[in-house]
């Protein structure tokens, strides 16, 4: 977890490469406009043809597959592992879905704007860290930040 290729953590290189490769999924195969066009509307991509069923089951192979590798990057990080090791990054990783503009209830996702938010949640729990806050408090301001975005994005008006 501490190799450094060129100066720069050898973790963030692979976080990197993922999220190009993940994006490129996304935008450029089947698959992924598969999962986007059930993500925004299951029966629709139905009545289109999609194998929903079959999208959906490799949506969350490929979830558990990063979930995994998360959790293996964690204990690395960590120097071991416990069963509720990874429970504190639950509700960050909804913050920083729902602040990065996908849809709750499904949607297209944005890439830039997942990064972005993870850079915001980032930057508030160092914020928090620094002034002396407690998880209880930090936990406290992620569920308000999400309740928050999703009454702002509920009261735009429709495209």
């Amino acid at each position: 977890m501490a190799q450094r290729v060129l100066g720069i953590p050898l973790v963030a290189v692979g976080a990197l490469v993922v999220t190009v490769l993940v994006a490129l999924m996304l935008e450029r195969t089947v698959l992924g406009r598969s999962i986007a066009a059930v993500g925004q509307n299951r029966r629709a991509a139905q009545l289109a043809g999609l194998k929903v069923e079959r999208t959906r089951l490799m949506a969350y192979v490929i979830c558990a597959g990063l979930a995994g590798l998360t959790g293996a990057l964690i204990a690395g990080f960590s120097g071991g592992n416990s069963l509720d090791q990874g429970q504190e990054y639950l509700l960050m990783t909804i913050a920083v879905v729902v602040i990065g503009g996908t849809a709750v209830a499904g949607g297209r996702p944005s890439v830039p704007g997942i990064w972005g938010a993870a850079m915001f949640m980032f930057l508030l729990v160092a914020l928090l860290n620094a002034v002396g806050a407690g998880p209880g408090l930090r936990m406290l301001l992620t569920g308000v930040i999400i309740i928050a975005v999703i009454v702002v994005a509920s009261a735009r008006p429709a495209r």
